[in-house]
């Protein structure tokens, strides 16, 4: 789970009831004490095709300007969507801890009973009928307008949506076409992986490094090679967020002391350009599978924004879990420092 957060008794309790009667339109979740709680459902306004449209506004009464909130609505009969609403003007720390446990909650709940899922951030997006009707245009290709919804996008855009792609895409080591960045896409017998030049010095950099070493790599951009950055020994947990580019995206490796444990960290500070934030996003398993052809037995992964966001703190949990947390699987998400 990449937050530590886990579904509740009671919220299972309370999806089984939802999912089984047809009548309810809603039901609301929440974060309570590091567990996803339910809170009271919905019903319908209405009967027939119109009772979906008409009871949207019942989801103003749930909804609060600064907080977090996830929303498992019925669209008709057994048909739900898992939607997730963050406002814009939320706490940090509440928008990291909501985005980075959505996932968590389609897939306790089983993502396979789920049509849909939707992130939104202003109330308009929850409860306006035209946004609905707008997302259903869209899944065929076109807006409301008639319009396909690329042609509506700026250019900015348009390259943050390709950056959404790729990262998607980079998650799950399985892009589905080629993104326009350079690199290579080499079909092998169960997944696509991107690969690119790798240079000696960062190949013998990841075989030596030892408990406590530090091993980061760059991407040269216009050469499209894996480089060394830096590699330094004997450094502290508290001190590895010092070692990280904070200007440019970076894949640092680090051999936590006293430990089996090597954690692979990915960076993409904010001010990055679109090209970087792109290619880092779509070579990360390619850094990964480079790392053990070196022999690295990489155990743990984390995603952050900024080096600041690497704590030793939160490198510890990483290593050493809470027992009630369970395996950590795919990039984890850090709690912001300080908040």
């Amino acid at each position: 789970m990449q937050s530590g957060i886990s579904v509740s008794q009671e919220l299972h309790d309370a999806f089984s009831r939802f999912a089984s009667d047809t009548s309810i339109f809603c039901l609301p979740v929440t974060i309570t004490a590091e567990r996803l709680t339910p809170l009271s459902t919905l019903p319908f306004s209405g009967y027939g095709d119109s009772a979906f449209y008409a009871s949207l506004s019942q989801l103003s009464s749930v909804l609060e300007p600064k907080t977090p909130m996830y929303l498992l609505v019925r669209r008709s009969g057994s048909t739900l969507i898992a939607l997730t609403y963050i406002p814009s003007n939320a706490g940090v720390r509440a928008k990291t801890l909501f985005a980075s446990t959505r996932a968590t909650l389609v897939r306790e709940l089983g993502s396979e009973k789920f049509s849909e899922t939707i992130f939104a951030t202003d109330e308009e997006e929850v409860v306006g009928e035209k946004a609905w009707k707008e997302r259903d245009a869209e899944k065929n290709g076109t807006s409301a307008s008639g319009y396909r919804r690329e042609d509506l996008m700026s250019e900015k855009e348009r390259e943050l949506e390709a950056v959404r792609k790729a990262e998607e895409a980079g998650r799950s080591g399985t892009p589905g076409r080629d993104i326009g960045i350079g690199g290579s896409f080499a079909r092998g017998p169960s997944r696509m992986k991107i690969e690119m030049q790798v240079d000696e010095d960062a190949k013998g950099a990841l075989a030596g490094l030892q408990q406590g070493g530090l091993v980061q790599v760059a991407i040269d951009v216009p050469t499209e090679t894996l480089k060394l950055a830096a590699a330094e020994s004997g450094v502290d947990a508290n001190s590895v967020q010092n070692h990280i580019s904070t200007s440019s995206p970076r894949y640092t490796f680090y051999h936590y002391p006293d430990s089996d444990a090597i954690i692979f960290i990915y960076t993409c500070p904010s001010g990055s350009s679109i090209k970087e934030r792109m290619l880092y996003a779509s070579s990360r398993m390619y850094a990964l599978q480079v790392a053990e052809e070196q022999g690295l037995k990489v155990s743990k992964k984390i995603e952050a924004g900024t080096p600041d966001e690497v704590t030793g703190e939160r490198l510890h949990e990483e290593v050493n879990p809470p027992q009630n947390n369970g395996l950590r699987q795919g990039f984890a998400k850090p709690r912001r420092p300080g908040r």
